[in-house]
């Protein structure tokens, strides 16, 4: 079964992060979890390689909004949270919403007693988990990764076992070829001319000696679809297989390609 990957969602005063790392240390024990904190970076690299980049291949969210400080709004006198917990909760709301259902990551959302929710966060949050103590939150938070969100599909657990077992052998020409099966498809599994995919990888530097026995084992392993000529179009249309285009965009994101959006 593939490690699932929980994105970490804390405040980054000296006190949460401490509760954060703990949750890290808790997470990280568990079979068949890593998780991942989400601290403060200062500059768009970061953002897009860490923040972005593991909000997009999260398995889980867990948001944690402690409360910071008391402000006064007409005679009010409120608690407010912090604004970094509810930027990216909108943010893995807005991914969740493009996604198929099967794809969305499980959301849990954790609040210290005594917060206004405001905003966004007010219509978001229906149904937080309050606590009053780190220990609390870290038997909670056992509770929900062993509970249904994340019982084992033994279908998707089969699938993704295969793919992994399937493209183990694989060299950097394959994940090459898939790439840019990908950038040209648009992210799916349209169908795309063999003359075109040949094109780009020559122009990323492979060698032609390089791409028919890995375009070969990539049809040999069911990867690949296609290669024959299509008289009608002109055209040799080749296609990736449906039931693997999820697993191959998630690793080509892992190694770091920027792959489109589909239409």
């Amino acid at each position: 079964m593939a490690t699932r990957l929980i994105f970490i969602c804390h405040g980054q005063l000296d006190h949460e992060r401490e509760d954060g790392l703990r949750l890290v240390s808790v997470i990280d024990k568990m079979p068949g979890f890593r998780a991942y904190f989400a601290e403060a970076v200062h500059d768009t690299d970061g953002l897009s390689q860490h923040i972005f980049g593991n909000l997009e291949r999260c398995d889980g969210f867990l948001a944690v909004m402690h409360k910071l400080r008391e402000v006064e709004i007409f005679v009010l006198r409120i608690k407010r949270t912090s604004v970094w917990v509810k930027q990216e909760l909108a943010i893995v709301t807005f991914l969740n919403y493009q996604r198929q259902a099967e794809r969305r990551s499980k959301v849990r959302v954790f609040a210290e007693r005594g917060i206004e929710r405001e905003g966004l966060a007010n219509v978001l949050i229906l149904n937080p988990i309050e606590f009053e103590h780190i220990t609390d939150l870290t038997e909670k938070v056992i509770q929900w990764l062993k509970g249904p969100d994340f019982v084992p599909n033994p279908i998707a657990t089969t699938r993704e076992d295969l793919f992994r077992k399937i493209t183990a052998r694989f060299n950097e020409t394959h994940w090459r070829y898939m790439e840019v099966m990908m950038v040209l498809s648009r992210n799916t599994t349209n169908e795309v001319d063999r003359s075109h995919v040949l094109a780009m990888l020559g122009h990323l530097g492979v060698q032609t000696t390089q791409i028919s026995p890995a375009e070969d084992e990539l049809r040999a392993n069911g990867i690949l679809h296609g290669g024959y000529i299509d008289r009608t179009r002109n055209i040799q249309p080749v296609c990736l297989t449906p039931g693997f285009i999820d697993l191959i965009a998630d690793e080509l994101r892992r190694q770091g390609a920027v792959l489109p959006s589909a239409p």
